[in-house]
């Protein structure tokens, strides 16, 4: 399988059009009908003999209407099943993209911290073997004995003391510096483990998403084929036209639309109106009451 950031960015869009359900397009032809049908469907026999009688052919029309609907419903799930898989395989690959570039930029960091680090490693060890070298002359004793080159031997102990204190700094630096190598080196590893982790989950969406959308894409075909035969048979109980059939649904489908539309926002309206009354309660109450007045002055 392919490593998940080299897969293709899913297109919503695609199920955004698999999503536009309800008015199925006027163009589509019949099939010719069939005597028997589907399991749960009513066939074209079922359909003649529920019109003989008044009772049977109402009771069919409910029948087809609620499987109509049914396709509908069935569909608008799947296609909503499918959005929702698109939009987390998409955040899925935002989290590995950005896991991916920090994992580059701390390994880079941790390279060039262990370079400086072992920079100062060497010169730290440059600078212990030249006090090494001049710790093994005793510069007390040539002080006593050599009184004629007191002068030299006191330089030498001088600078002897500048390096030793060079030498602390340096070692503090060295020590500094490979420490900072160690953490960069670690948080490079675990951000090596976390890109892997949340590339296997983005593959993992990806697959979810490719799934759900093929999903989608049968419920709407299903949804297609089944209703031309389901408008065509309401239309022979009904003694219209399929079209007529599917513009009156369409028309019912809408209204409903609209209230759930109008509910949705009544009820958001509501929720403001009341979260405003709140904030005005509350800054009400927060409000420091008045000072009371300053008492007279004794005559």
């Amino acid at each position: 399988m392919a490593d998940a950031t080299t897969r293709p960015r899913f297109k919503p869009g695609r199920l955004i059009a698999i999503g536009a359900i309800g008015a199925v397009a006027a163009s589509a032809g019949l099939v010719a009908p069939a005597a028997f049908a589907e399991a749960g469907y009513p066939s074209w026999d079922d359909v003649q003999k529920a019109k003989q009688s008044e009772v049977t052919k109402q009771a069919e029309i409910v029948k087809i209407t609620a499987l109509l609907v049914g396709l509908q419903t069935a569909a608008a799930d799947s296609s909503k099943a499918s959005q929702i898989a698109a939009e987390a395989y998409r955040v899925s690959q935002d989290d590995l993209e950005a896991a991916t570039a920090r994992e580059a930029s701390l390994t880079k960091q941790a390279e060039a911290a262990k370079a400086r680090a072992a920079t100062s490693k060497m010169r730290a060890g440059l600078i212990a073997a030249h006090l090494a070298k001049a710790g093994a002359q005793d510069l007390s004793l040539n002080l006593f004995l050599n009184g004629r080159k007191a002068d030299d031997l006191l330089a030498q102990l001088g600078t002897a003391s500048k390096l030793g204190e060079a030498s602390e700094t340096i070692y503090r630096q060295a020590l500094q510096d490979k420490n900072t190598a160690e953490s960069l080196g670690d948080q490079a590893a675990a951000a090596t483990t976390e890109r892997t982790r949340l590339s296997a989950a983005a593959m993992a969406r990806f697959d979810e998403a490719n799934a759900a959308a093929r999903a989608a894409e049968a419920a709407l075909e299903a949804e297609q084929k089944k209703s031309n035969d389901l408008f065509a048979q309401l239309a022979l109980l009904k003694d219209t036209t399929a079209e007529t059939e599917r513009s009156y649904q369409a028309g019912q489908d809408a209204a409903a639309a609209a209230a759930a539309l109008a509910r949705a926002q009544a009820a958001a309206a509501a929720r403001a109106a009341a979260d405003q009354a709140a904030a005005k309660a509350a800054a009400a109450a927060n409000k420091p009451a008045p000072a009371a007045p300053a008492a007279p002055a004794a005559p």
